[in-house]
């Protein structure tokens, strides 16, 4: 479990350095296509572990 909650926060850290870096610099067309993809893939990862500890969450509350 603490390796998910390390791999969790170490997306979130990353998506937020891709969200900063998107939104300070300016950047290639090509550079920031790869960013953009890489966020969103983050982003589903992220919403799934979410979605996997709402679950584990409610099954506890049962």
């Amino acid at each position: 479990m603490e390796e998910k909650k390390l791999d969790f926060e170490k997306s979130l850290k990353r998506l937020d350095e891709i969200v900063s870096k998107i939104e300070t610099e300016t950047l290639p067309l090509e550079e920031s296509l790869k960013l953009y993809e890489e966020g969103r893939k983050l982003i589903a990862s992220l919403e799934d572990a979410l979605k996997e500890a709402e679950q584990k969450i409610k099954e506890l509350q049962k």
